[in-house]
């Protein structure tokens, strides 16, 4: 309720005070003489609120829907370790996909779907050159087997090829894998056999090139790795990155290989992950397409295209996470 009180010279002239202050709808309160002789008048009008447009009622009921949800979604991402400018820009445009709030997983797959862009790789053509590239450890050699092995399973041949000639064991160990899918594996120990083996076989066949770890901050790796990929226009450089690590790492290494003309991020190690901040870090950073995780150490199986539907599942495992670690 809204109180005034108006002095004046008489009742109606304190009446049309009054009407004109507090409208029509005013009641008095109490009315006294003062010594002068004037009036004071005190009266009242109960307040109500401002009537709003339509639009403005859209906004106001949106808003107190999706605060709650936006609140959840920044705890589960802080969980995962998601890197700052990463988390405002997911926050941003949550705000903007009139999320319900009644399910959290489909509110956070609609939300990984406007955010992130996905692209499968074309294992199933018949016709691809990828080469696989990214830091030391990443899972490079296991990821190229776990393909070949796919594409095998498919009744075709792809040809294996491997630049990781300086790592201890890198070479033995793909060959141990394509000696038991039936395979060759053709070794090039530098860009001129690597030119050889891609004037042979592409453009007309399945080609997945191994190479060894670089160091995205070593401007002699980088520069090496940038040749090998100029190398031929079909050649599609795919970064691997492990899920679990550091978001701040992430981000560098996404702007480092970024300028090689890679697109596309594939994941290793999600099994062995409870946050996947660097995930969503790297993706942004680098304006990366989603393509495929692997989920465990096993060379049949277990490698699957990422969507938004699975992305948002390994972020949801933040909550049982949090529970075993009470």
């Amino acid at each position: 309720m809204r109180l005034r009180t108006f002095n004046a010279t008489d009742m109606s002239v304190a009446m049309q005070m009054i009407r004109e202050t507090l409208g029509h709808e005013a009641i008095i309160i109490a009315t006294t003489r003062m010594a002068n002789g004037n009036i004071s008048v005190t009266a009242a009008v109960e307040q109500t609120e401002p009537k709003l447009s339509i639009q403005e009622t859209l906004h106001r009921s949106i808003t107190q829907t999706t605060e709650p949800i936006l609140s959840s979604f920044e705890a589960m991402l802080r969980f995962h370790s998601t890197a700052d400018h990463v988390v405002a820009k997911l926050l941003e445009t949550a705000r903007h996909l009139f999320l319900r709030g009644k399910d959290i997983r489909t509110d956070l797959t609609r939300l990984m779907a406007a955010s992130f862009q996905y692209a499968p790789l074309p294992l199933d053509q018949d016709m691809f050159t990828i080469m696989l590239v990214g830091p030391p450890g990443t899972g490079k050699t296991m990821t190229i087997a776990k393909m070949a092995s796919q594409i095998v399973m498919d009744k075709k041949k792809p040809v294996v090829i491997t630049t990781d000639n300086k790592r201890a064991g890198g070479v033995e160990q793909l060959s141990a894998f394509t000696t038991i899918m039936g395979l060759e594996l053709h070794i090039a120990d530098n860009r001129g056999e690597l030119w050889r083996l891609l004037q042979q076989y592409a453009p007309h066949s399945r080609i997945l090139i191994d190479t060894g770890g670089v160091n995205p901050f070593n401007t002699n790796d980088v520069r090496e790795l940038a040749e090998y990929i100029k190398l031929d226009r079909s050649i599609e450089p795919v970064l691997v990155a492990a899920a679990g690590s550091d978001s701040g790492e992430a981000d560098d290494m996404a702007r480092a290989f970024g300028p090689l003309g890679v697109r596309r991020l594939l994941i290793t190690r999600i099994d062995a992950a409870r946050r996947y901040g660097s995930v969503l870090t790297a993706a942004h950073s680098g304006k990366f397409a989603l393509t495929h995780a692997s989920n465990s150490s096993r060379i049949i199986g277990e490698f699957t295209t990422l969507d938004p539907a699975m992305l948002a599942e390994l972020l949801l495992r933040y909550q049982s996470s949090q529970r075993d670690l009470i």
